[in-house]
């Protein structure tokens, strides 16, 4: 599955998201002992666990071959575990995707259109793709992981697929996670193909307390609202 857009939709194949080495002229950075490692994939699975609730903004950077340059996108991210969720994209143009009740709701206000599909019988391979869960430890069963670099209390850390059925749609997974408490910071995924997509958090609010108010999409008269079938090789596109 690709969430590939001109239109920007969150989170490309693979996450359910790119090798990024150490920085230009700096030393390598020496390999941590294992324990270090363990360490720090253990915090990163804690702290996942912990997050219940989410607030974030993100800026993500599409590097696409059909693309003459990198395309930036920039937005926030509403999160309520086990499955609802609402993407705000908000530069260089408006759109939104919500997860909720077993719909994916799609909205292009330019277009005032409105696409909802049924995916309840999916949702939780959809909430993988866009990020909602995403194990740690289920992570490791098909990627391995590798100490990178570290800069700055934050660690690089660079995923190679493990299997075939993986290598045919990702080459490639990065992420930059703070060590002291085991946030993802950024991430990149380098699909099979060469195309990059990267993610880059700030303003974190964890656990805020969120009601469906959180979740709403306000459409204005007159917008177009569309239901379909759920197309499972193109979830996102609208």
């Amino acid at each position: 599955m690709r969430m590939k857009t001109g239109s920007a939709a969150p989170w490309a194949a693979a996450l359910s998201a790119a090798l990024l080495l150490p920085v230009l002229g700096q030393p390598p950075v020496p390999p941590p002992d294992a324990g270090r490692l363990e360490a720090l994939l253990s915090r990163m699975q804690v702290a996942q666990k912990e997050i219940q609730t989410l607030r974030v903004s993100f800026v993500q950077t599409n590097e696409f071959k059909m693309l003459a340059r990198p395309q930036v996108l920039r937005g926030d991210l509403v999160l309520r575990k086990p499955d609802t969720a609402l993407y705000r994209y908000t530069s260089p143009q408006r759109l939104v995707y919500r997860v909720k009740d077993g719909d994916l709701l799609m909205y292009d206000p330019a277009k005032k259109h409105v696409l909802v599909q049924d995916i309840s019988r999916h949702q939780a391979k959809i909430a993988r793709y866009l990020g909602i869960s995403q194990p740690v430890d289920e992570l490791r069963k098909n990627f391995d992981v590798a100490w990178k670099a570290e800069q700055d209390g934050v660690v690089t850390l660079y995923l190679s697929p493990l299997k075939g059925r993986v290598r045919r749609k990702v080459a490639s997974m990065t992420f930059k996670v703070q060590e002291k408490d085991g946030l993802i910071r950024e991430f990149e995924v380098e699909e099979a193909e060469g195309d990059k997509i990267r993610f880059a958090f700030t303003d974190w609010e964890i656990n805020p307390k969120l009601g469906d108010d959180a979740f709403a999409v306000d459409l204005p008269r007159g917008v177009k609202v569309e239901r379909k079938m759920m197309n499972l090789r193109e979830p996102f596109e609208n």
